[in-house]
């Protein structure tokens, strides 16, 4: 994931110096012309404007603080060319002559170069040993700073060559760790193949004995119904032997009520018929002391009767109470 990322942000820093080279004027003059590989004449580009542009923009950019250093480049190149015998160019120097000129029509550096050019009309006054001097520092400044270019430029590109050192590496360890991955996957893929082929075995074994499981299963089962049904069998016996002894039973308890239910209403009846017997004999002597207690009334009643009979002529205010004054054995009637 790290080295892929690291590409990822490369191509983006890629497009973006990309981007920027296109966008700076020093680069702009590389289209066109400066693409092809057609070889043009230096007199085309050789003219006096050109190189008094270059030589005062180079002085300029030396002076400045803030100077850009591939402008610096361009016109040293420029410089070279145009101070050499060359009669014409080709691929990168026609592209970097390409961009002097452009910048040139541009307008680029033009105040600065003029500016230059009236001070050096001003200083024309100087000797011509100042001026050597002055050259002389003026190259030997230029040395410097064309091998401090040049150094600069071989730590480019040795630091290029670094780059490209890492970027190497980097793919090598890259490739390792994709063909350590492959060979990663490729075990992984072998393990889940065995893993797999392990999987169904046991699979396969699980279902042998599951099914032995089943069939000893169903085997049991069976037995166990067939144990049942015996069971079964043998409780169906017992209960309708159970039932026949229970109805015989029932039987004998019913000829046994049967008999016990006649003799009872057998001696219900004797005693019924006793009591009848009693209770007409109890009549029979209520009825008769109810005929003597009627006759000894009727007696009562007749002797009373002769009585009044008897003493019809005593007085009636008198009358009020009668005694009868017998033995003590007689009734008394009060009126």
């Amino acid at each position: 994931m790290k080295l892929i990322r690291k590409r990822n942000n490369k191509k983006y820093l890629f497009l973006l110096l990309t981007l920027i080279s296109l966008t700076n004027p020093i680069f702009a003059g590389y289209g066109g012309e400066g693409t092809k590989n057609k070889t043009e004449k230096m007199s085309k580009f050789k003219t006096q404007e050109l190189i008094n542009y270059v030589n005062l923009t180079i002085y300029y950019l030396y002076s400045a603080e803030n100077k850009n250093e591939r402008h610096v480049i361009l016109f040293k190149s420029c410089q070279k060319l145009l101070n050499s015998n060359k009669k014409s160019v080709k691929g990168k120097d026609k592209k970097n002559l390409t961009s002097c000129k452009n910048l040139m029509n541009r307008g680029t550096y033009k105040n600065v170069s003029s500016d230059f050019n009236s001070n050096s009309t001003e200083n024309s006054t100087k000797t011509k040993e100042e001026a050597r001097r002055e050259e002389e520092a003026r190259r030997e400044k230029e040395a410097r700073r064309e091998e401090e270019a040049r150094r600069r430029e071989e730590a480019r590109r040795v630091e290029e060559a670094r780059r490209r050192e890492e970027a190497r590496r980097e793919e090598e360890a890259r490739r390792e760790e994709e063909a350590r991955r492959e060979e990663e996957a490729r075990r992984e893929e072998e393990a889940r193949r065995e893993e797999k082929a392990r999987r169904r075995e046991e699979a396969r074994r699980r279902e042998e004995a599951r099914r032995r499981e089943e069939a000893r299963m169903e085997a049991d089962a069976k037995a166990r119904r067939e144990i049942d049904a015996r069971r079964r069998e043998e409780a169906k016996a017992k209960r309708e032997a159970d039932a026949k002894a229970r109805m015989e039973a029932d039987a004998r308890r019913r000829e046994e009520a049967k008999a016990k239910r006649e003799a009872d209403a057998k001696a219900r009846m004797e005693a019924d018929a006793r009591r009848r017997e009693e209770a007409k004999a109890k009549r029979e002597a209520d009825a008769r002391r109810r005929e003597e207690a009627k006759a000894k009334r009727e007696a009562d009643a007749r002797r009373r009767e002769e009585a009044i009979k008897s003493r019809s002529n005593i007085d009636y205010k008198s009358r009020s109470t009668i005694e009868f004054s017998d033995d003590g054995d007689s009734d008394l009637i009060d009126y």
